[in-house]
């Protein structure tokens, strides 16, 4: 019987992870492929896949990934206890949901019939924003996000700020002339968000699936800083031809 392998990126994409993720895992030694071709590719059979699947589940538990390797050191991870725990998740978060829900209802009869809220209910949209935020970073990772835009100087804020919107702008006019994704301009693209997005994975890699995760998800543009869901989607496209699925 042939043995199930399957492609670094069709893994990335069953899983909803970056191809450059899976990298990362395999160089700390928490993912390491069963196989590699003699091109260089990663394969990755039954038990790479049960394993991956032990990870993404334990960091949305808010697990780090030292910890999840210690927790997933066994050779034949037993999807079972994982599902057991993603059951008493979803039960847990459909109960504060429905709180949440409860509440923001409240708080949105009260501003129908006041001119202003009171103290409680900017408490109660503090509450909701904060609960949102964190659909994508833990509590930790905003604080070292904070961490590290603080000890940014002026100048490179300005610099910073100037070097997005010349990347969003290039992007657009890409697009607009149908670039193709392999094309010297796209790489040179796809290049600049890579770096970028280096600076937040010395921090946390976490940091880096978060903001993938948010620019995929969130289509409004005022939020995403101009990178439209149009734009990041054939950003990606950049990204997947730079990574070459190697």
């Amino acid at each position: 019987m042939e043995e199930f392998l399957m492609k670094i990126g069709d893994l990335a994409d069953l899983f909803g992870v970056t191809v450059r993720t899976l990298h990362y895992y395999h160089q700390i030694g928490l993912l390491i492929p069963s196989q590699t071709t003699a091109s260089g590719h990663r394969l990755y059979n039954e038990n790479d896949v049960k394993r991956l699947y032990q990870i993404i589940t334990l960091k949305n538990f808010g697990f780090s990934l030292e910890e999840i390797g210690k927790m997933t050191s066994s050779t034949d991870p037993d999807p079972l206890v994982l599902i057991n725990l993603q059951v008493q998740k979803a039960a847990e978060a459909l109960e504060f949901q429905q709180a949440l829900y409860n509440r923001l209802v409240e708080v949105q009869k009260k501003l129908k019939a006041e001119s202003s809220p009171s103290l409680a209910d900017m408490v109660a949209l503090i509450e909701i924003a904060q609960h949102n935020s964190q659909n994508y970073l833990t509590e930790d990772q905003i604080a070292q996000l904070k961490s590290l835009y603080s000890s940014f100087s002026i100048e490179q804020e300005v610099n910073m700020k100037k070097e997005w919107q010349s990347f969003v702008a290039r992007l657009g006019v890409c697009k607009e002339e149908n670039k193709p994704v392999d094309s010297d301009d796209m790489q040179e693209l796809a290049a600049y968000w890579q770096d970028f997005l280096k600076t937040f994975s010395d921090i946390d890699q976490d940091i880096v699936d978060a903001a993938h995760k948010f620019h995929a998800e969130n289509k409004d543009p005022h939020l995403n800083y101009g990178l439209t869901h149009e734009l990041y989607e054939y950003l990606s496209q950049a990204i997947e031809a730079m990574n070459d699925e190697c």
